[in-house]
C-alpha cells in the first residue's frame, strides 16, 4: 500500500486556533521516535475525541522533502472504498505536544492519530492525495 502524505514543515494554526512551528528538524525527531510498540497510531476518521473505532494503522513514518509520510497497515477494506470513493480525500496528523503527560517520547512531537477528512477542510494545505490501491 502506498505511503500517506500527512504533514509538512511550516507555521501551522490548529482548528482550536493554536498557533505552532514545525521545522524539518522536529519532523525528522517524530520520525526517529516513532515506535508502534510504544503507541501505534491509530488511522480514524475525523479527529475523534471518544473510542471510536481504528480504520487502520500506522507501522512506521519517513521524512523526505514533501515532510511526513506514513505507512498505513491493517485498512479496513470498507473504509479502503470509501477514500476511493473521494468520502475522505483529506488528511489530517495530530501529534502529542513534546511536553505532554500522555506523550510516549517526551522531547519531540509524537504522532497520536492520522484523521481522514470528508467534509471537514483539513488546517494544512497541499498535502498530497491519497491514493489506496483499486479493490479488486
Amino acid at each position: 500500500m502506498k505511503r500517506i502524505h500527512i504533514f509538512k514543515a511550516g507555521n501551522h494554526t490548529s482548528s482550536q486556533g493554536q498557533s505552532l512551528s514545525f521545522t524539518e528538524d522536529h519532523l525528522k525527531a517524530s520520525v526517529e521516535a516513532y515506535d508502534p510498540s510504544l503507541h501505534e497510531a491509530p488511522i480514524v476518521i475525523g479527529h475523534p475525541k471518544g473510542n471510536a473505532p481504528a480504520w487502520g494503522w500506522v507501522s512506521s513514518l519517513s521524512y523526505g522533502e514533501d515532510g511526513l509520510t506514513a505507512s498505513p497497515d491493517q485498512v479496513d477494506a470498507n473504509f479502503e472504498e470509501l477514500v476511493q470513493a473521494g468520502r475522505f480525500k483529506k488528511v489530517s496528523a495530530s501529534f502529542y505536544p513534546p511536553d505532554s503527560a500522555n506523550n510516549p517520547v517526551p522531547g519531540v512531537f509524537y504522532l497520536r492519530h492520522v484523521g481522514f477528512l470528508g467534509a471537514q477542510p483539513p488546517a494544512i494545505k497541499g498535502l498530497k492525495g491519497v491514493d489506496f490501491p483499486k479493490m479488486n
